[in-house]
């Protein structure tokens, strides 16, 4: 497995790819399971195979959310301190490259160079979305318009837009400041951002 520097490696991105894609949540078998099966090891194989489907499908994924998705197949809703623990240790096995965002693994697969707006909770809420999809929209903006440079604000609105939100959240906000720390994303010595 190998750790990606946060917000960018050169070998993952290209720019003239397409970058806008539809969100596709995994499909994992419904079982009913007990925390104290899951905990007990008899189901690791099957935790790790759910991981595997979910990275394979929905990379870049934030750890958290890997989490909730296979936790949720397991027709339980909530990864407590044991089940964090074995998930953890299931987790350390994944054949999968990461990078670190605030401190948290964001699995990735394949090429990560693209974003999916998911306006829809059901989907994932914003606080979910990983960084490096929010600076790949930040970048799309910047390809696809006309206009050579945007403030802080105007661009943040114009994101937030893009992403499929109706208004500027103080968590979209969060995601937009975040995603703006990418390497990829240039700003003059003014502030602005800049093609």
């Amino acid at each position: 497995m190998q750790i990606i520097h946060q917000y960018g490696v050169k070998k993952i991105y290209h720019l003239n790819m397409e970058r806008l894609k539809e969100y596709t949540v995994a499909p994992l078998e419904a079982t009913s399971q007990t925390p104290e099966a899951i905990i007990s090891g008899i189901l690791d194989d099957e935790i790790k195979a759910r991981m595997i489907k979910v990275i394979k499908i929905e990379a870049p994924i934030r750890q958290s959310l890997l989490y909730k998705r296979t936790i949720n197949s397991f027709s339980l809703q909530k990864v407590g301190s044991r089940i964090l623990q074995k998930f953890d240790e299931i987790a350390t096995s994944l054949d999968f490259d990461y990078i670190e965002e605030n401190g948290e693994k964001v699995y990735i697969f394949g090429e990560s160079q693209f974003f999916r707006p998911t306006p829809d909770s059901e989907v994932r809420y914003s606080y979910q979305i990983p960084y490096i999809e929010g600076a790949n929209c930040i970048l799309h903006i910047l390809e696809s318009r006309d206009k050579s440079s945007y403030t802080q604000k105007e661009l943040s609105y114009i994101f937030a837009e893009t992403m499929g939100y109706q208004k500027l959240g103080a968590k979209v906000l969060e995601l937009f400041k975040e995603s703006l720390k990418d390497q990829r994303i240039k700003k003059n010595k003014n502030g602005r951002v800049q093609k």
